[in-house]
């Protein structure tokens, strides 16, 4: 099964989980009435959950308990697993349909504490223990099954978001990606869940230097250059991002030579892309992400 992972094609199979949920769970997620994910871990579940495999949540310690599903190191307070890179979203079956969502965040709380004796050993509650009964919430957003891509243009030297701050991004990353809001100007056909490659413009650094999932719908704002104009804006995830300082290996002359058709010089934040530009820069950025 194979289907858009930063916009180029993986095995499903691969980079998610699936879990079954009532078909009304997969329509409130898609509405975005849902935004988080909780599953508890049990005997049917925690094999599919716990496995120190790529895909799974992994154990940070040298053991993982075998026989107290659920029942995690404490490590402080700090969560003790770590989601692999390699998970990247979450399927739900929800019987007749299903939908595909991208993990965009996970939330943790700590439950009952206790002392972990070992396999086949009672469970003693202790304010103090070493090991406690974890809730893990998956933040996520909806794939849909036929995104738009939208191409937003960022000129530093005259926005309000600076060098710096997208230096600031980038050293505040969570599981490889960052989020914030932009202005966008061709917002009508912009949608939640809808693609979007960053263009940079303006220097000698001009091309794509990240791109991402929008996680709103447009909404409206001040204008972030002062004056008393509306403003568009939709918030979003950002991946595969260049590092501040680095110039992108999808410059704005390799745009031009591999996809002469289309303006990339010229024209709004926010431009729906044609599906031909977007096959040709999917295509594109996908060879040199799958470089690194």
């Amino acid at each position: 099964m194979a289907k858009n992972d930063n916009n180029k094609k993986v095995d499903i199979n691969e980079v998610a989980i699936t879990f079954k949920v009532d078909s009304d769970v997969v329509n409130k997620v898609r509405s975005g009435e849902i935004t988080h994910l909780v599953w508890e871990i049990d005997e049917d579940n925690q094999n599919l959950i716990l496995e120190t495999i790529d895909g799974n949540l992994v154990l940070v310690t040298e053991e993982m308990p075998t026989t107290f599903h659920g029942c995690y190191l404490y490590n402080g307070g700090v969560f003790p697993y770590v989601i692999k890179g390699s998970l990247n979203f979450i399927v739900l079956d929800g019987g007749a349909e299903g939908c595909l969502t991208r993990i965009i965040g996970m939330e943790t709380e700590p439950g009952t504490r206790f002392n972990y004796q070992g396999p086949g050993k009672p469970i003693e509650e202790d304010p103090d223990g070493d090991s406690c009964v974890w809730e893990v919430a998956f933040e996520v957003i909806p794939v849909p099954q036929e995104a738009k891509t939208h191409l937003l243009r960022w000129n530093p030297t005259i926005s309000s978001f600076t060098e710096k701050d997208y230096e600031e991004c980038v050293a505040n990353m969570e599981n490889g990606m960052f989020r914030m809001n932009w202005s966008i100007r061709e917002w009508e056909e912009a949608r939640r869940g809808d693609m979007f490659y960053m263009m940079r413009m303006g220097d000698d650094k001009a091309g794509i230097v990240f791109n991402g999932q929008f996680i709103s719908d447009p909404y409206p704002g001040e204008d972030w250059g002062g004056s008393t104009k509306r403003r568009m804006y939709v918030d979003m995830v950002c991946t595969n991002l260049v590092e501040p300082e680095t110039k992108p290996h999808i410059s704005l002359k390799k745009l031009q030579k591999e996809i002469p058709s289309f303006e990339w010089e010229k024209g709004h934040s926010g431009e729906l892309l044609s599906d031909d530009v977007v096959a040709k820069l999917d295509e594109l950025c996908g060879k040199e992400w799958n470089k690194k």
